[in-house]
């Protein structure tokens, strides 16, 4: 293996290794004897240092942080998301995040500038929290101050207007403007965080103020001021600055700037080799500030470790879980989810996170408190139950466990193969009528618990649901006067003291209210309160029980209640608010067994596609659907069982194989009963695996696109020839001329991995053109793998060549490893032998 490869390789061990631990146990787990926190990343030359150490790093962009536009419209971050994050990104490796919104906040009304000369101190709670969450965890943070694009979070475009300037750009010499910067940078700058007691410039957390996103237009004289303004405000602190693309001039070569910021779509090793290589020749530091996650490659992060000018690498962009469960969606492309939601992501989540070990080093860091799972419902799909809970930051994955027996256990696992986040709701196909709880562990990537939730049940005729109280969202209604501040691994909601305070929620189908508070002995609990039209309230009595500093209130209201809610009285020691579950009457219950539908492919079918899903018509009130594959009669050693399935297709994990009998049986399920397809079982026969038939593309060069030649080779023209062929269609047409390599090479990465798992023999049309001394060489990666097989190729005729796939064999220059078809990314070809001409055409991966 050559060394480079070696050492990818070990890197990519290593990163493994690294996050399949605890979030606990991270590669370090205590402060050294002075603490890091405390002290500030300085800048000597072109290099970073912490503590009189280089400080080089990676790690990921967190723009939402202080203001989110991605859950439920512009609003401020929960708390849980908050630290969610954060702890995920230093599951990562990371050592810094860059946040635009913990500094770039104008023009909408949960902004720290909601409109001109007017500041909003409320806004600072999530970038407070936020702040000083990174400070517990060891984590730098990049702060821009403004943005050149007006995004819901604004920008210096939203200063421009207020101005009444008609140009944006007039934003980096008219006075106003730059005095209203200056002024919003102030407030930004010397706010106090309560959590740290320090003012945000004199916190090492921060370890740059960058003067704005992407800012194309800043001229050096803007530069030059407010990096020297920003500097004399915050002189402890580093001032970063950039452009959208390429290194911007002004940054470049202004004595107030520390660290340059180039940004990359899509990550290009060479290109930020190159561009650190200028931006340190000038004296300042590199900072790739923004790459695309989805094209960063093991090499790519090995490149950049091995390039010193290289300071900082910062992917774009990580989110975390969900309040109430998956986790937070954006739709710009470059998303990253730990530990991946797809194969491609999870490649991309192991090479950031290769880069910020290989870059950064095993730097000791605090230990990472692990957050459990919270379940926060339980809700009937038919009768049948279906349990969602709120993901835990370094899970790989989950286990769910029952207990018909209370919530002491015992416990019963559900799932033999363990969950993702992904897999949340997930429907228990056999919920028993009867008292129910569960709970859900996570587990870190070698399959070891790491925390477990707290049980949650509910009855045969009952759902359930945890208000996670991170936002107003599930209550109906509350008072102005109650504030929300975390509390561990959630929070707390209370009147400020002496307030009058109220919080209600909509209860349809009621049984059961729970709330709980934590409690003192001068405590003053609230009131609760029912209603039947939502106007008129009446006091009802709660059961009451206390254990340790927690006291629950629980009523079991009458059918007709449409609401219930809290009333705090004015006291000075109002009882916070840390939990709420609601128990109603099953929306969705099933009074008889599902209704009749028909299952694909029809009985006697033939050709079918391998890699097709199987399908059926829905079934009226079904929960669920279970579904048996064989290639017996009797369904018996079926090739697949599953149930649990929510839709009406399925696809198997890998590809059905070629020219083959199957057996079918598709069964609807809900908490009546169950019901067979009318038609099941049904026996059909598959067809061959269409790897290209080369009947897709519209011409020779989208045909020469998509197979690129080996640059090591010898020259390769290729076209689409009608004449020459199967029999229909097209061929692909290849002149070759080894020359002096020995020969000529076609690739073709697959635009998606194809499974090739139910294969024996891989099988092509072929047509050579009479020149002795020639052969084929076909070889595909499978699993990252290399594989190939030389055949011999002579003569004029029009032939079938069929190829084991058995026969495949690891180049000598390739990584050694099993041959894994269910994951086939490349397909190329090699022309060894005379110069000449071959034809190729209706590949298939067949029995």
């Amino acid at each position: 293996m050559p060394r480079h490869r070696r050492r990818i390789l070990a890197a990519l061990l290593t990163v493994g290794a690294l996050i399949t631990g605890t979030a606990a146990s991270s590669p370090a787990t205590a402060d050294p004897p002075r603490r890091t926190v405390d002290t500030f990343v300085q800048r000597e030359g072109t290099t970073l240092t912490l503590q009189g150490e280089p400080f080089r790093f990676a790690g990921t962009n967190l723009y939402w942080l202080g203001l989110d536009e991605n859950v439920g419209g512009t609003d401020h971050p929960t708390y849980f998301r908050i630290d969610d994050a954060l702890k995920t990104a230093r599951i990562m490796n990371a050592t810094v995040v860059r946040s635009h919104t913990l500094g770039t906040s104008l023009g909408c009304a949960p902004c720290i500038q909601p409109g001109p000369g007017e500041f909003n101190n409320d806004a600072f709670a999530p970038i407070d929290y936020a702040i000083a969450r990174a400070r517990a965890y060891g984590l730098r943070l990049i702060v821009p101050l403004t943005d050149q694009w007006d995004y819901y979070h604004g920008g210096y475009p939203t200063m421009a207007k207020w101005l009444g300037l008609k140009d944006p750009e007039d934003f980096y010499t008219d006075p106003r403007a730059k005095a209203a910067y200056k002024e919003y940078s102030r407030q930004v700058l010397n706010h106090r965080n309560p959590y740290t007691g320090l003012r945000y410039k004199d916190d090492p957390t921060v370890m740059s103020w960058e003067l704005g996103n992407e800012l194309n237009g800043m001229t050096r004289d803007w530069v030059d001021e407010m990096g020297a303004y920003l500097g004399k405000l915050a002189p402890r602190q580093l001032i970063s600055a950039g452009r959208q693309q390429g290194v911007d001039t002004a940054a470049l070569t202004s004595p107030e700037v520390d660290i340059v910021d180039v940004h990359y779509y899509p990550s290009s090793a060479l290109t930020m080799a190159a561009d650190a290589a200028r931006v340190t020749s000038r004296g300042k530091v590199y900072l790739a500030g923004e790459h695309g996650s989805d094209s960063l490659t093991a090499a790519d992060a090995l490149t950049l470790a091995d390039t010193p000018n290289v300071t900082g690498v910062l992917s774009w962009s990580l989110f975390g879980h969900a309040d109430d469960h998956g986790y937070v969606q954006h739709d710009d492309g470059f998303t990253l989810h730990y530990p991946g939601d797809t194969a491609a992501m999870r490649t991309d989540v192991l090479a950031n996170a290769a880069l910020a070990n290989m870059i950064g080093g095993q730097r000791r860091l605090p230990a990472l408190p692990v957050t459990p799972p919270l379940i926060t419902s339980i809700t009937k799909q038919s009768g049948i139950n279906e349990i969602a809970w709120r993901g835990t930051a370094g899970a790989h994955t989950y286990r769910v466990q029952r207990s018909v027996r209370g919530a002491h256990g015992p416990w019963t696992t559900l799932t033999t193969t363990p969950v993702g986040d992904n897999d949340t709701p997930w429907l228990d196909p056999t919920t028993p009528q009867t008292q129910t709880s569960y709970r859900v562990s996570a587990l870190d990537r070698a399959g070891r618990t790491l925390a477990t939730s707290a049980p949650l049940g509910a009855g045969p005729s009952q759902d359930a649901e945890v208000d996670t109280l991170q936002n107003w969202a599930r209550m109906s209604a509350h008072s102005d006067s109650l504030q929300r501040a975390p509390d561990g691994d959630g929070v707390r909601i209370a009147p400020r003291p002496r307030a009058t305070a109220h919080a209600a929620w909509k209860v349809e189908r009621p049984e059961a209210f729970t709330a709980r508070f934590a409690t003192r002995a001068d405590s003053a609990l609230p009131t609760t309160e029912v209603t039947q039209d939502g106007t008129a309230w009446k006091q009802v009595k709660p059961v009451r029980t206390t254990t340790g500093g927690t006291t629950t209130l629980r009523i079991e209201p009458s059918h007709d209640t449409a609401g219930v809610r809290l009333v705090w009285a004015a006291a000075s020691h109002p009882a916070p608010l840390t939990g709420l579950t609601l128990v109603r009457k099953a929306a969705s219950v099933a009074t008889a067994a599902p209704g009749a539908f028909r299952q694909n492919p029809g009985d006697g079918a033939t050709g079918v596609p391998v890699g097709e899903p199987l399908t059926w018509t829905a079934s009226e009130n079904a929960a669920h659907y279970a579904l048996v594959l064989s290639t017996s009669a009797d369904l018996s050693d079926p090739v697949t069982d599953v149930t649990g399935l929510r839709t009406t297709r399925y696809h198997p994990p890998v590809n059905l194989r070629p020219n083959t009998t199957y057996h079918l049986r598709v069964t609807a399920v809900n908490g009546a009963g169950s019901r067979r397809a009318e038609n099941a079982p049904t026996s059909f026969t598959t067809g061959a695996l269409t790897v290209d038939d080369f009947e897709g593309y519209p011409d020779g060069a989208a045909l020469s696109a998509a197979y690129s030649r080996n640059p090591g080779g010898g020259p390769v023209a290729l076209s689409l020839d009608s004449q020459h062929a199967d029999g229909e269609g097209h061929a692909l047409r290849a002149a070759h001329d080894p020359g002096t390599p020995g020969y000529s090479g076609i690739v073709r990465t697959l635009p998606t991995a194809q499974d090739w798992g139910g294969a024996r023999n891989l099988r092509l049309w072929a047509r050579p053109d009479g020149t002795e001394g020639r052969s084929l060489t076909v070889q595909f990666v499978a699993a990252g793998i290399y594989w190939e097989k030389e055949v011999p190729l002579t003569g004029t005729d029009n032939r079938t060549v069929n190829v084991p796939l058995a026969d495949f064999t690891n180049p000598p220059w390739a990584t050694k490893g099993p041959l894994d078809l269910t994951h086939i990314t490349q397909l190329s070809f090699y022309f060894n032998g005379q110069p000449g001409t071959t034809w190729i055409d209706s590949i298939t991966a067949t029995d």
